[in-house]
């Protein structure tokens, strides 16, 4: 059974919320805050007495370009969920069209932009129209760019660039007073003509929150600068001039660095030596700087495998206490977040991200999707009769029977109390209703004796397929559409949605 657990969307309106499970573990706290204690109080104790020169060298010739390199692939790999939405954004086939259509509908746009700055957690989302030079926001229409107004003249930079998309920081339009670090990307139709330009902008700050959790990690000083020496971003424990130029040491092979996409350098300030290790960023055409503070050393290298023996031992067993004690009780909080206790079904909390990944998949890759919707007909009069017990084991029958006839691809979920919710992927509502009647069959045959009372348990189905591009509530609105109509005809039958229903954007 499939199962996923990740950002939430539900269905209908119902407000659902998964509280944290927390259990505490004072021994294996101890223990470990014990063992990395000493383990980090003896590596500085020997570290103190005994510092060496081959470490800085192995810093300067293998960790601080390491250390680079990472942080180098870090940024882009955070730069580019960014950058595929707005590649995303600039082929959806809503926006093509909404340009063809002449933008009669201002407020379509505004919806969409304010869809996808939700939907991806972006800071702000637009489009900017060449037809018209209005320049739309989540919040509407902002301006109308104008090649005088030395506020737009990044969209006409990006317009003549041969590039797709390009990156710059830059002030937010609407909100004016944010730096932001904008993704513009070109909108051209199937003829290659020129339409516009969208794309999302990341708030500086969040930028800044990266370099501090890179700083964090590697023990380094992380910051950028732009072509001219400028410091443009930095961590809140910057230590440093606004300008390299300005900074005595640095200044001197300041030409150095800004004249070459990369290198490894030295340099001394206030009788403190520093190594530093330059990339140049394309995609911000922006240097990146990581500072390594060097410390006094001796010729010791024994030092280094006594820091490496111990850390190694740590580690271990840290990794064993994490194995035995962790990795059980992990894996039953997965189980429980994942699974619905009673059934052994998918919870409803794992299903939903599985339910909108299909969607998604279809909208992809073209393939028909179904969804059944499955309600035990007068379950609640078992439950008031025979009591919960027997009503309790009647959904556990109801499940294995679902279960034992659906594919491995297809998900099942316990929706509600007597529901259960059913999507099957590479699946036409023809099929999904045959499979949807060989199912009630089977609970109508299978269930008449349940511990030696005699029981007619049936089940209404309702079913829909997926119409490409429609949103997944709607989906299931028109599923427990069909549902509806089969227990209002009686019950125990399967009833399949029409296909003539669509969804606005």
């Amino acid at each position: 059974m499939i199962s996923a657990v990740g950002q939430q969307l539900h269905y209908p309106t119902d407000q659902d919320t998964m509280k944290p499970i927390t259990l505490r573990k004072p021994s294996f706290i101890l223990i470990s805050s014990l063992l990395l204690s000493i383990a980090f109080a003896t590596i500085s104790f020997i570290s103190y007495f005994v510092a060496n020169n081959s470490l800085n060298q192995h810093i300067k010739t293998n960790t601080l370009p390491l250390t680079s390199d990472t942080v180098y692939s870090e940024v882009q790999r955070d730069l580019l969920q960014p950058v595929l939405v707005s590649s995303l954004m600039a082929q959806d086939t809503f926006v093509h069209d909404w340009i063809e259509n002449g933008e009669h509908y201002p407020e379509q746009m505004q919806r969409y932009l304010k869809s996808i700055q939700t939907r991806y957690n972006a800071f702000t989302a637009f489009f900017v129209s060449e037809q018209t030079t209005n320049y739309y926001h989540s919040s509407g229409i902002i301006k109308q760019v104008s090649a005088s107004d030395p506020a737009d003249d990044w969209y006409f930079t990006s317009r003549k660039t041969p590039a797709q998309f390009d990156i710059n920081l830059d002030q937010d339009t609407a909100d004016g007073f944010t730096t932001t670090l904008f993704v513009n990307h070109k909108v051209n139709d199937a003829q290659g003509r020129f339409l516009g330009i969208i794309g999302v902008g990341l708030a500086s700050q969040k930028i800044r929150e990266l370099i501090e959790v890179y700083q964090n990690r590697y023990g380094r000083q992380i910051y950028f600068i732009d072509r001219q020496g400028k410091v443009t971003l930095q961590g809140s424990q910057f230590k440093g001039a606004d300008d390299i130029h300005n900074l005595s040491g640095l200044g001197d092979i300041a030409p150095l660095i800004l004249s070459s996409p990369g290198g490894s350098y030295s340099y001394s300030h206030n009788d403190q030596q520093y190594l530093i290790k330059t990339r140049f960023v394309p995609e911000l055409d922006w240097y990146l700087i990581v500072e390594h503070t060097e410390h006094s050393s001796s010729q010791i290298t024994a030092t280094l495998w006594i820091n490496l023996l111990i850390s190694l031992v740590v580690i271990v067993v840290v990794l064993l206490l994490q194995h035995f004690t962790l990795g059980g009780y992990q894996r039953r909080l997965e189980v429980m977040a994942n699974t619905d206790p009673l059934t052994g079904t998918a919870s409803r909390h794992a299903f939903e991200l599985v339910y909108q990944q299909i969607l998604r998949l279809a909208d992809r890759h073209r393939h028909p999707v179904s969804t059944i919707l499955v309600d035990i007909d007068h379950f609640k009069l078992f439950n008031d009769t025979y009591g919960h017990l027997l009503g309790d084991k009647i959904l556990n029958q109801v499940a294995r029977i679902l279960t034992d006839s659906l594919r491995k691809a297809d998900t099942l979920c316990r929706w509600g109390g007597d529901e259960f919710f059913i999507i099957l992927p590479n699946c036409s509502q023809k099929n999904a209703c045959a499979v949807a009647e060989k199912m009630r069959m089977q609970i109508e045959t299978a269930l008449t004796t349940l511990e030696g009372i005699e029981l007619k348990v049936t089940a209404s189905f309702g079913v829909a397929e997926y119409i490409s591009h429609e949103s997944p509530a709607t989906l299931f609105k028109r599923t427990d559409q069909a549902l509806y109509r089969a227990k209002s005809r009686s019950r125990n039958q399967v009833e399949a949605s029409s296909p003539e229903v669509s969804e606005s954007i």
